[in-house]
């Protein structure tokens, strides 16, 4: 029988830390709709199939060799086993657990800096973003411009196009599909600080993807070239965008967007430059961890939080 309360257990293959995923978003200033508190867990209101569902990840285990992770939906409304298998999907995609980390792991006993980082983020796992179409919004509104002022317009975007839900007595923004955002009054995005280019390629995007034209799950299919290649066909993703898109919102393992200016200032870290690399140094430095170089720059990012600095 189907009930407006569901709890159930997500089991994954040791090492994992929801410790890390949890610092990974709190200190994160992209993270925008997601509620984190060390004790409440992770907190995301979803349209799944059209319904509201309130979903909340938590721990009952901070022992990552021993993780016992489950999945809590709320809504008003009975939790069928469609929308209880979509808040599933939802949970084991941003939580990355069907990736077995295993190959990853090998990879530190060739690199020394790579190992530190995995020791002292034992069990961290990427964290991916609700949907592609979410990462591929908040690339666009983060593009060349500091993070401090993406982090303002997507909240001016959530504002603007969004909806709000109430439940439990809490209001909780939901992001919007591409139809809604094509509804909105794009002249006021000018109003909210939205640059007229910026506004156009959320439009452009939105539509190609309201269409068919853009097909996140056919290009999930596709090579990672290929799936690279056809996003920048449209206007406004150039390669930095689609990397982004592939690694955080469809989950491809060996995507680096190496143009990133907070990977490039890592590398030159970590790897004795003295100063920020270059695109191609990050790509050449990070060849050796073919097929992980999305799981390394995740390490990367998560450095740099540590230190106070922004990512995107």
């Amino acid at each position: 029988m189907a009930e407006n309360r569901v709890t159930l257990p997500l089991p994954v293959d040791p090492p994992f830390s929801f410790r890390w995923a949890m610092e990974y978003l709190s200190s994160s200033p992209s993270t925008v709709l997601e509620n984190v508190d060390s004790h409440a867990g992770l907190q995301r209101m979803l349209y799944l199939h059209g319904m509201p569902v309130l979903l909340v990840l938590r721990s009952a285990s901070e022992d990552v060799e021993h993780p016992a992770l489950f999945v809590e939906m709320h809504s008003d409304q009975k939790i069928s086993r469609v929308i209880r298998d979509a808040g599933l999907h939802w949970a084991r995609n941003t939580l990355n657990l069907d990736q077995n980390p295993r190959g990853f792991l090998t990879l530190g006993k060739q690199d020394a800096p790579l190992r530190q980082l995995q020791e002292q983020f034992r069990g961290m796992r990427p964290v991916r973003i609700a949907s592609p179409y979410e990462s591929l919004i908040w690339a666009i509104i983060g593009q060349q411009i500091h993070v401090a002022f993406a982090r303002r317009l997507k909240y001016r975007f959530l504002e603007h196009c969004g909806d709000q839900v109430q439940m439990n007595d809490h209001l909780y923004p939901v992001f919007p599909g591409p139809e809604q955002v094509l509804r909105a009054d794009q002249q006021k995005l000018a109003t909210l600080q939205f640059s007229r280019q910026k506004s156009a390629y959320i439009a452009t995007v939105s539509a190609a993807v309201a269409d068919g034209r853009l097909n996140f799950e056919a290009i999930s299919a596709l090579p990672q070239e290929q799936a690279i290649s056809h996003l920048t066909k449209f206007r406004g993703i150039g390669r930095w965008t689609a990397e982004y898109v592939l690694m955080r919102g469809l989950g491809y393992s060996d995507c680096i967007p190496a143009a990133d200016i907070g990977l490039r200032k890592v590398a030159g870290q970590l790897y004795g430059l003295g100063r920020t690399a270059s695109e191609k140094e990050v790509r050449d430095v990070t060849e050796q961890f073919h097929g992980w170089r999305s799981w390394v720059a995740f390490y990367w990012w998560m450095t740099l939080q540590q230190n106070g600095q922004s990512t995107k």
